[in-house]
Parts: C-alpha cells; structure tokens; sequence
C-alpha cells in the first residue's frame, strides 16, 4: 500500500497540536511523528486522495502552520527508509529496544527487536519510554496483559519477555496489526491473528484463557513459560468477554476518555491500569473519568510535559 507522508512546520502550542493530530486521525491519517515544531502524518495515499479537500480546509484555517510539504512514500521504500532513519533506544540494563539491522546487547536484560515501518511504539516517543518504565518498575509476571492500542506492540512484547501469562494486543489500525503480528513472531511468540471481523468481541476467542487460567489473584501457583499471544484488528469494542490483570493503553486522551468505561468492565479487581499519551494539563479529566469507573489513581510520570498514569481497579 502506498502512503503519503505530510510534513509540518508550525507553531503551535501543544494542547492545539493535540486537537490537529486528533482532527487529522478523523480525516484517515493513521500514524503520526511529533518533535519540537514539527509533524509528519501519514495516510493511504487513496484516502489522502479522497479527503484533499477537506484537509486543505483544516490546515488552511490554522495561522500557526508556518510550511506544508507531501511526499508519497511506496509501499516497498518502508524498510529502506526505517533502516535509514531509525535509532535504536537503550533504557539502561533494563532493556534495548532496537531494529532488525541493529545488533542485541547482550548485557541488556531485555532486548525488544521491532521493525516499525510506520507504526506507533518504537521508544523513542516520551509517552512509549514512561510506559516501560511502568513495567521495568513493576514486571506482570503471571499476569493476562492488555496492550490496547498496540501499535508496533513494543509494550505487549516487552510484557511477555517479562513474564506475563498472555498477552492481547489490539489496534484499529491494518498496518499496525499486522506489523505487531510481525514484531511478535520476530522476538519468539507464535502470535495468533485475528484481522478485522474474524470475532466480534473477545468472548468468542476459541479457546479463551480467561477462565481456566490461574491469575495473580487467584492463588493458584503460575508457572512461568511463554505467553500466549494474540493479536487484533479493531478497538475497544472488542473487549467485551475480556478479562486482564493488567491493561496498558497509550492511545491519546480523547480515544481514552471515550474507552475508560471499557477498559474498567474488563480489568479484575485490583487489577492496574497505565494510561498515556497525553499531556500533564490533561491529567484532572483523566482522574475524574477513571474515579466514576472505580479506577483510583495510585502514581504518575511524567517527561517532556507528557505525562502516563497508573490506576487501580477497586
């Protein structure tokens, strides 16, 4: 699939940076990289087609855009222009979350290889970095782990590296599905793949772990092998039927205010909830949507102004 990318310089504050990459999401831009006055977002270029008209009307309102530039990128070119541009991220001797062309550091606890093509979750982003704090501080060892909105599903395979007894990984979008497919086979599991409409919600998962599986709650004894993973193509509506320990979703505020309820329907009691991909400034409305869920907050961490939070299901 070809896509184009869109290339922006601006000077937008952040909360509006926030709102554009929102609207964009809506027109069908469906990946998206942000740096200090700047935003690249990327799209099929059938719908960046498509919706032209209605993306030169969003942008032409906004006086903070100081410069626009598309460039189609064929399908084929993805690998070389990852390999060309893509650094490797080492969080101490905790973990190495790195490409395929990269060699793994054999000092590293964990070593995490992702080929992100376009996907959200390479670690370099502050939003993925505090999320694998989260988890270096505090592993889900025999835990059934969600990683809602997956993207590259860097947090999903980081958590069954880690011990978690499954993982689920879901995510709206075609590409970042099937690159998670890719990602989780390419570090040992035996992903199982579920592409848009194969199951309507988690409940009619053949063979689901969610009753029969001991959780940490339970008492009963885990022993540790290697997780069961599956992967899916679509969004919260999905989880209906789910059942997790533990549930990591760095999406953006909006997509999360709307799932929260969701999210808190499927989490067990005392489970915990780790939310980001929004700012410090957004931290008030995300508590009080979590409190009328019975997600309580418990801690946060924060860089660069963004910000993840950690809740718990009582």
């Amino acid at each position: 699939m070809d896509y184009y990318v869109l290339r922006l310089s601006h000077h937008l504050e952040q909360v509006a940076e926030d709102l554009l990459v929102d609207d964009l999401a809506a027109l069908g831009f469906e990946s998206f990289e942000t740096e200090a006055g700047r935003l690249a977002a990327y799209i099929p270029a059938k719908a960046y087609g498509e919706k032209r008209q209605e993306i030169d009307g969003l942008l032409a309102g906004l006086s903070a855009i100081e410069s626009r530039h598309e460039e189609l990128i064929p399908d084929q070119d993805w690998n070389a222009v990852w390999e060309s541009q893509y650094e490797p991220v080492r969080f101490g001797d905790f973990c190495f979350v790195h490409a395929p062309f990269h060699q793994a550091l054999p000092e590293v606890e964990y070593n995490v290889e992702i080929e992100p093509k376009m996907s959200f979750g390479t670690a370099h982003h502050p939003t993925t970095a505090l999320m694998i704090k989260f988890l270096e501080e505090n592993p889900p060892q025999g835990e059934a782990v969600l990683d809602m909105g997956c993207g590259t599903a860097v947090l999903g395979i980081l958590a069954a590296m880690q011990g978690a007894r499954s993982v689920y990984a879901i995510d709206i979008d075609e590409w970042a599905y099937r690159n998670a497919v890719e990602n989780a086979a390419r570090n040992g599991f035996s992903p199982e793949a579920y592409p848009h409409g194969r199951v309507r919600n988690l409940g009619e998962v053949p063979d689901s772990s969610f009753v029969d599986s001991p959780s940490p709650a339970s008492g009963i004894p885990f022993s540790a092998g290697k997780a069961r993973f599956r992967v899916f193509e679509g969004d919260a509506a999905l989880l209906e039927g789910g059942v997790f320990d533990r549930i990591l979703a760095n999406i953006n505020r909006n997509i999360l205010l709307r799932d929260i309820e969701r999210y808190s329907a499927c989490l067990q009691k005392g489970g915990l909830l780790y939310l980001s991909g929004f700012y410090l400034q957004d931290m008030a409305m995300i508590e009080q949507e979590c409190n009328a869920r019975r997600l309580f907050y418990r801690r946060h961490l924060a860089e660069e102004s963004w910000v993840a939070m950690e809740f718990i299901k009582k």
